[in-house]
């Protein structure tokens, strides 16, 4: 019997897998700051059809999103087809084992209806999964995932539902790889590449980038090399009004849905904008500026009370705010343009 349990923290931001994934493994790292401080800075969003329930939905999100894992310099990043794993290992169980025993964390999408229910369920939730650990004795994994608590967590999932959700998946439901363009099944394995500095914080794409947000800039437009793109993408703080109509059509449906995602990658964007300009003031980029940084706390405040509200009225029906949360959000807006124009003068 053995068991491995490799290193994590918990992430400063969690609103989507890959973000959360990527920062358990490597967001307190000094190295690995100056990568990810010098990203993560525009957003964008557009209107896709929601897997698991085919209904219209805003899928908002930082750049870079998921492709994060692959482009950060600080991680190594394996694509494992379902062919090789069955040839190299034989099973997922045995290769997701052997993958940690040598340092790689593992990260694919599991039929997680089987793991929250049992192998009967007839139904699939396919979803990102996480995997950073095992113990023989138990015969269980360890994992990150927001399915099995109300936020983002770590627990444990046994052999036989990882197996099984493993299993279940189908080529078309693996929305990793057919994102991705690879049109197969499979997994990722991502080991940390700290040992040497590969980045320094780029102040000027930092710069760029900024303005590009508060100008609504097409930034996929740099990226066309690599995807065709969509065409109905809003960019930059244009988002908060895209949120806003999106809360909008939530409340004055007939039988509300709340999606609150849109909210908290907004609210995760403005953690992470006063992370980055704390740390650039700390580490002499930018001189220390007080005032900036207590307007920029307003601003990431109020994007939680916004947050909060929507998780509020999810719970109670209550749909008569949509005038709270258009001051709420204009208002961040509003703000948050005047103290990074104030940030773009210092950079």
């Amino acid at each position: 019997m053995s068991k491995k349990i490799l290193p994590i923290s918990y992430p400063m931001i969690t609103s989507w897998q890959w973000h959360a994934t990527l920062f358990s493994i490597i967001g307190d790292d000094e190295k690995a700051k100056n990568w990810i401080f010098s990203n993560y800075i525009q957003l964008r969003c557009y209107n896709i059809e929601e897997i698991f329930t085919g209904d219209e939905m805003l899928l908002a999100d930082m750049m870079p999103g998921s492709s994060s894992l692959k482009e950060c310099p600080y991680l190594l990043f394996s694509l494992m087809t379902k062919e090789q794993v069955e040839s190299y290992c034989g099973d997922i169980l045995t290769f997701i084992k052997k993958t940690i025993n040598l340092g790689g964390y593992v990260y694919g999408v599991f039929d997680e209806a089987k793991i929250l229910c049992d192998s009967g369920a007839d139904y699939k939730f396919p979803h990102e999964l996480f995997i950073y650990g095992y113990d023989d004795e138990e015969q269980q994994f360890y994992v990150g995932d927001f399915t099995f608590g109300e936020h983002y967590s770590y627990s444990k999932v046994s052999y036989s539902d990882v197996r099984n959700g493993y299993d279940t998946i189908t080529a078309q439901e693996d929305h990793i790889f057919k994102d991705d363009y690879k049109g197969r099944r499979g997994i990722y394995v991502i080991q940390k590449n700290l040992a040497d500095t590969y980045y320094e914080l780029d102040t000027q794409y930092i710069k760029d980038t900024i303005i590009e947000y508060l100008e609504s800039k097409d930034t996929k437009n740099h990226f066309r090399m690599m995807r065709n793109r969509f065409k109905d993408t809003v960019f930059g703080v244009d988002v908060y009004d895209a949120v806003l109509k999106q809360i909008g059509k939530q409340l004055s449906a007939e039988d509300p849905d709340f999606d609150i995602r849109a909210l908290h990658i907004l609210y995760d964007h403005k953690v992470l904008m006063m992370e980055r300009l704390k740390y650039m003031m700390d580490h002499g980029y930018i001189e220390f500026n007080g005032d900036i940084l207590n307007d920029y706390m307003e601003v990431e405040n109020t994007m939680l009370t916004a947050r909060n509200l929507l998780i509020k009225t999810s719970i109670t029906g209550k749909v008569d705010c949509m005038d709270r949360f258009e001051k709420y959000l204009m208002g961040a807006k509003e703000k948050e343009i005047a103290v990074l124009g104030k940030v773009v003068e210092l950079l």
